[in-house]
């Protein structure tokens, strides 16, 4: 295998700093420390965390630094930041140092001096860094605005955001900038007026954030709730009764002013879906009531069991639960019950733990009256009783019994009777067969097994299904020929339907028949479940709630249960001479798009000829049957999956991106990058995938420099380290406002200026946490894209170059041999992170 380039590693800076999720970063960081002059062992001894270490290496690489000054475990990461930086930039903080200021506000003042503002202005104990923050982005010389409107301290750190940014817009400020409106209601004044609707003082005053913003919202989407608004419909209503308007939905006539927001939007939502939202649009009901009632007419269930004010929305579900799995749900219906009863019942009922008991037809009375005053038969019968298990035999599912008569040697004859009273004793009431039973006593065989009695099996009801009209597995996706390699010839590239036309009935589902076993127990048939209604785009309901028809002529698929018919603009080529194509829909063009065209789409762009030195750009996925050419430019940019025939010079980004070969392109992938057939290639050019390459060729005999990335990439990990950073700035941040908070609860009540200082660090520390929970949530998303990237390789199955370079989650390998295999070769980083190996 080629021996790893070093200088390769350092002209592409592999290794860009703190890459805090790998295991391995504090070993690297001590080497880096070393490297640079730092004492390992002893900074091993000091037992500093990842972060600390970062901030030493940098002392280290700077000669304006003198590490030794913060050289202290005790010290965080963000202090060493500070005084690092302090150095660095020769700027003496030991004034304001001594007089107390925090590591935050540290920086705003360091900021300030850096930026060349006054910072006299905000160094001032009364101010969190926050505030200084705000003070110093107005004080900018290239972009600053009058910081008199906000400069007041009781105004919070968000308040004076809204403030500045509505000074940097050319916002009257005079409208909202005053202490006693709060920052939202500042935000959505000021967000309003950049969009052209301006409130007037009385409605600043009379309503409150949540529905001004609803009035924007309207404004924007050309809906009036005016009317609503002043009914006094609060911002939770007003935004269920837009978005009905919004979609021109009859709302007006099931919601009323009773009904919280929550409810209206179960009736919107079933307006959307076109059920009869009748059956619960009433006050009567709260909106988790609705919610059940809601969910059961999507799945086509009859609801009236359960459409009762008085159950509660648990009672519903369990009822609605069992409803669907076709349950007799009298068990547990009546509202004696609890929930929790409810769901016990249900679960019993549906595991068969609970059974019902046919009659026996009074067969135990008839079998007493004839075997009575027979003593030889009573003998027989307590003789069989006491050896039953020489007798009877029970299938294990209770369906089948089979008596055996063994010869007797007291000369006493089996009878009928006594053969019917055994069978009743030993509690097998159904399913006898006496005809059998007759015969077996008439002409019987010692040792053989006789069938005497069978359960009756359950037939189960079929569950409701849907007949589709259109190919629902069609995909307009390319084919694999036999040679391997992407044919496009011979395939529908779209699947089209027009207004009208008939896409889908459904079949609704049938009730089982229920069975016994020779028990009489009954066995309880399984009700076909009825399956929610269709979802999706582009079609509707008619009146007999089977049928689904096309709303407009389109390109219908779908996708993950959700049938999408998307608006089609259907093309015979494009020319530069065209106008620049902007469709809220798919593009289907025929033939070729020619050099210098533009197209976008908010759905697929299928080109079923050739496409040269274009841009395209889509919000689903691309297909080109024909091949991109770029000679000049070019891009082809989607949401989703990129496939083309071959690409040669075109850069390209999208999901899962697919060829026959690429030459000279500049390839981003979010998902992963294959070629097909033995004479796939990838040669020229730079080639990013997070998840993986395939490719039978990589590079070429003439030695072109090919650079192929996989796995989390640089701009991926500087975003996750700068979250990881803003994450750990805002816990110490919080961390500081809590000791404070605490500190204002010890003190009690006090002066009104004491007051407004602990509302202000109340909501401070609020903000702060909420700022975490966001900041978490997008730290899951970035790990998991992180987590894909690890296990990224290059897969060769036939040949790649000398030439060729691989940079694999970090590492970089240099290809120096050409290498060829007859199987195929895989290239990943080892366990440990430090090389690129060949599997």
């Amino acid at each position: 295998m080629a021996v790893q380039d070093l200088d390769l590693v350092n002209e592409l800076n592999v290794y860009s700093g703190l890459d805090s999720f790998n295991e391995n970063v504090l070993k690297k960081e001590l080497e880096l420390c070393g490297k640079f002059g730092g004492d390992v062992q002893k900074l091993k001894a000091l037992g500093f965390n990842a972060l600390q270490l970062v901030e030493i290496r940098k002392g280290y690489e700077d000669s304006k630094v003198d590490v030794n000054k913060y050289l202290d475990p005790k010290l965080s990461w963000t202090e060493m930041e500070e005084m690092r930086l302090e150095m660095t930039q020769g700027i003496d903080m030991s004034q304001y140092r001594q007089m107390g200021f925090d590591t935050q506000q540290l920086y705003q003042i360091r900021a300030g001096i850096s930026d060349g503002v006054d910072v006299s202005v905000y160094a001032k104990k009364i101010y969190m860094a926050d505030q200084m923050r705000e003070i110093r982005i107005g004080l900018s010389k290239t972009n600053g605005v009058p910081i008199i409107f906000y400069q007041d301290p009781a105004f919070d750190p968000l308040q004076m955001r809204e403030i500045r940014k509505g000074l940097e817009d050319g916002i009257d400020v005079s409208t909202y900038g005053m202490l006693d409106i709060p920052y939202l209601k500042m935000r959505a004044i000021r967000k309003s007026a950049e969009d052209g609707l301006f409130f007037s003082e009385s409605d600043i005053r009379a309503y409150n954030a949540a529905i001004l913003e609803q009035m924007h919202l309207a404004f924007l989407d050309e809906v009036d709730i005016s009317g609503y608004v002043k009914k006094k419909f609060d911002a939770e209503q007003l935004e269920q009764i837009r978005l009905a308007l919004k979609k021109e939905l009859p709302i007006d006539q099931y919601m009323s002013f009773d009904m919280r927001g929550e409810a209206i939007k179960e009736i919107r939502l079933g307006l959307e879906e076109g059920i009869d939202v009748a059956k619960y649009a009433d006050v009567a009901y709260g909106w988790q009531q609705m919610y059940e009632m809601r969910i059961g007419l999507e799945h086509q269930i009859d609801i009236t069991p359960y459409c009762k004010p008085l159950y509660q929305p648990k009672q519903m579900r369990e009822i609605r639960l069992g409803i669907e799995a076709g349950l007799d749900i009298s068990k547990f219906s009546t509202m004696m019950y609890t929930a929790k009863d409810m769901r016990r019942i249900r679960l019993k009922l549906l595991s068969g733990e609970i059974q019902t008991v046919i009659a026996d037809d009074g067969l135990e009375g008839t079998v007493l009256d004839r075997t009575g005053g027979v003593s030889d038969q009573s003998v027989l019968l307590t003789s069989m009783l006491e050896n039953k298990d020489e007798y009877l035999s029970v299938s294990e599912n209770k369906m089948k019994c089979w008596i055996k008569l063994p010869l007797r040697k007291d000369g006493i004859s089996y009878t009928e009777d006594a053969v019917m009273t055994f069978l009743f004793k030993m509690k097998i009431r159904s399913g006898i067969d006496r005809a059998q039973v007759k015969k077996m006593v008439a002409d019987s065989e010692p040792g053989v097994k006789y069938l005497v009695a069978s359960g009756k099996p359950v037939e189960d009801g079929a569950d409701g299904h849907y007949e589709f009209f259109f190919d629902i597995e069609h995909k307009n996706e390319f084919k694999v020929a036999e040679d391997g390699s992407i044919d496009f010839d011979g395939i529908d590239l779209i699947q089209q339907v027009h207004v009208g036309d008939k896409i889908a009935i459904y079949q609704k589902a049938t009730k089982g028949v229920d069975g016994y076993n020779i028990y009489g127990e009954v066995v309880k048939a399984k009700n076909g479940k009825e399956v929610p209604i269709l979802k999706g785009e582009g079609f509707m309901i008619m009146s007999d709630r089977v049928t689904y028809v096309a709303k407009y002529s389109g390109a219908i698929s779908m996708d993950d249960g959700l049938v999408n018919i998307q608006k089609v603009q259907v093309l015979h080529e494009v020319k530069i001479t065209d106008k620049k194509i902007n469709y809220d829909g798919v593009v289907f063009v025929r033939g070729d798009v020619n050099s210098g065209s533009e197209i976008y789409a908010t759905g697929d762009i299928v080109i079923g000829g050739h496409l040269e030195s274009s841009t395209i750009e889509s919000g689903g996925n691309i297909i080109v049957a024909g091949g991109v050419t770029c000679p000049v430019r070019g891009s082809v940019i989607a949401k989703g999956d990129i496939s083309a025939k071959f690409f040669d010079g075109a850069t390209i980004k999208g999901k899962n991106i697919y060829s026959n070969y690429f030459t000279n392109c500049s390839i981003e992938a979010k998902g992963k990058i294959k070629t097909f057939g033995r004479q796939g290639m990838i040669y020229g050019g730079s080639i990013y995938s997070l998840e993986g390459i395939e490719s039978a060729l990589i590079g070429n005999k003439t030695g072109v420099r090919t650079i192929l990335t996989l796995g989390a990439n640089t701009a991926l990990l500087t975003e996750y380290n700068e979250l990881l950073k803003q994450m750990s700035r805002d816990e110490e941040d919080l961390k500081t406002l809590s000791k404070e908070k605490d500190r204002l609860q010890e003190l009690g009540s006090g002066d009104r200026q004491l007051m407004q200082w602990k509302i202000k660090i109340n909501a401070a520390v609020g903000t702060k946490e909420q700022n975490i929970k966001k900041l978490l949530v997008k730290k899951a998303k970035l790990e998991e894209q992180i987590g894909n990237g690890a296990k990224a390789g290059v897969t060769v199955t036939e040949q790649i170059f000398a030439g060729t370079i691989l940079i694999i989650d970090g590492i970089a390998l240099k290809i120096t041999d050409d290498r060829k295999t007859y199987d195929k070769i895989v290239f990943k980083t080892d366990a440990k992170k430090e090389k690129v190996v060949a599997y």
